[in-house]
């Protein structure tokens, strides 16, 4: 009988059998292990000391016990869903992924950037080869009265501009709002730049009108993205260098942003020079 049996497990077969069998169930136990590991979600005192530092960084203070239950439910869930994520490759060949790694790489690199305090000789050199950095746009300053088209037509909101102009002539009353109709936004305006007054009315006549047009009298009527208007035009700045005096920490600022820059810019084309790049598409057919 033990002979038998010595002779039944010599047999190849029977011992290809066994073997993958005992590499079945080694197998499956790791994977078993792997799975449940894989489901185990754990908060950390450092995970929940991060969380509380994120809200009172977005909030100003500390959450309540609530609150912060709230926010560990939060994390577990977002926890959740990253890692089904990832079971069903959503994270693969997905371009909005690729590019938040990639803005998550770039900031950490910046991070890592150590500039030393700049002397005041950096910063008067950057401030004499950057000047276009700082310059001032020109700005006006205006008041005007609005005339919608809504109830009539534009020509008629031109007319009553007209009527009232000719009341307001010989007057320097820099405001008087109430002669027109009820505008959407405000009615005086300080420093306004181009770039300004076109988001405010649009890229409309009004806007060379402000900058070209004599002071301190109404005038018009000019058009804007939301009809007619009478203006008074108070003030203009003119363009110009703002002097280093007055803006030394916004030039600190761009001298800081300007180091770093060049920094990373070398910190990459170090890293790069580590990938062989094959640029298949230059290829002739």
């Amino acid at each position: 009988m033990a002979i038998k049996i010595k002779r039944f497990f010599s047999e190849p077969l029977i011992q290809f059998i066994i073997l993958g069998g005992l590499l079945f169930l080694f197998v499956s136990y790791f994977q078993q292990k792997k799975d449940i590991e894989a489901r185990e979600i754990t908060v950390s005192k450092e995970k929940v000391n991060q969380i509380i530092l994120n809200y009172k960084t977005q909030v100003g203070s500390l959450p309540s016990k609530q609150e912060l239950e709230a926010l560990i439910d939060g994390y577990i869930k977002e926890e959740i869903s990253y890692r089904e994520a990832k079971k069903l490759g959503l994270d693969h060949d997905d371009e909005i992924i690729r590019r938040r790694l990639s803005q998550k790489f770039d900031f950490l690199q910046t991070d890592l950037v150590e500039i030393k305090e700049p002397t005041e000789e950096d910063l008067l050199l950057f401030y004499n080869n950057h000047k276009k950095l700082f310059r001032k746009d020109a700005t006006v300053t205006f008041s005007h009265i609005y005339f919608s088209a809504d109830n009539s037509t534009a020509a008629l909101a031109k007319e009553r501009a007209i009527i009232v102009l000719k009341q307001l002539q010989n007057h320097e009353i820099a405001n008087a709002h109430e002669k027109g109709d009820l505008f959407p936004l405000q009615y005086d305006y300080v420093d306004q730049a181009v770039v300004d007054v076109q988001q405010n009315f649009g890229n409309k006549p009004i806007v060379d009108f402000l900058f070209k047009e004599p002071l301190k009298r109404w005038l018009g009527p000019v058009e804007s993205g939301y009809g007619w208007h009478l203006v008074f035009i108070s003030s203009r700045g003119n363009t110009g260098i703002m002097p280093y005096k007055l803006i030394k920490e916004e030039v600190k600022l761009n001298y800081i942003d300007s180091v770093k820059a060049t920094q990373n810019k070398i910190a990459y084309d170090k890293l790069a020079k580590k990938y062989l790049i094959n640029r298949s598409y230059l290829d002739k057919k």
